[in-house]
């Protein structure tokens, strides 16, 4: 070989046109070809996930419910003077979530986030401290009635990790 053609072979074998490397890939299989000459998700695989996501919601909110239901019983059964902070507690919860629930939902179709946006969960927070402030101070309810009441969110997120450790959902 000559000097000339040993210099253009190692050039050769240094540099890889994109084309070449492009030209050879293949999908696995015909689905993932679909999809990846495609820019957008397809719109079905959305819907499903949206569909997925509200039944999540609606799961959740409805373990959050019994969840409350059992703390009340409870607590009718074996302590009737926790009652009221109880229900208290519970309503108070319930009052957080829906609001929390209605602000996501509205954050997510606009897709930004707006300061009047912080405005209504630092004033959801406030109105949260004043009706517990006012319970205990002049109400006089039981500081650990209400935290069994406030305990309904931990105990609902505990029975809904168990149903999904128990049915996991398949991955798409």
């Amino acid at each position: 070989m000559q000097p000339v053609d040993e210099e253009k072979s190692n050039l050769d074998s240094k540099s890889v046109e994109s084309t070449d490397i492009l030209g050879k890939i293949e999908p696995l299989n015909q689905a993932g070809a679909a999809i990846s000459t495609d820019s957008e998700v397809p719109e079905d695989l959305v819907s499903t996930e949206v569909a997925g996501q509200i039944k999540q919601a609606y799961f959740f909110r409805n373990l959050l419910f019994a969840a409350s239901i059992i703390l009340v019983a409870g607590t009718a059964i074996f302590s009737l003077d926790l009652l009221p902070s109880v229900l208290l507690g519970c309503g108070v919860i319930g009052f957080n979530y829906l609001l929390t629930m209605q602000f996501v939902r509205k954050l997510l179709q606009e897709g930004k986030l707006q300061t009047l946006d912080l405005l209504f969960s630092f004033t959801k927070f406030g109105i949260t401290i004043i009706i517990l402030f006012v319970a205990m101070q002049y109400f006089d309810l039981s500081p650990g009635g209400l935290l069994i009441g406030l305990s309904n969110i931990a105990l609902a997120v505990i029975i809904y990790s168990f149903f999904r450790v128990m049915r996991p959902q398949k991955s798409v």
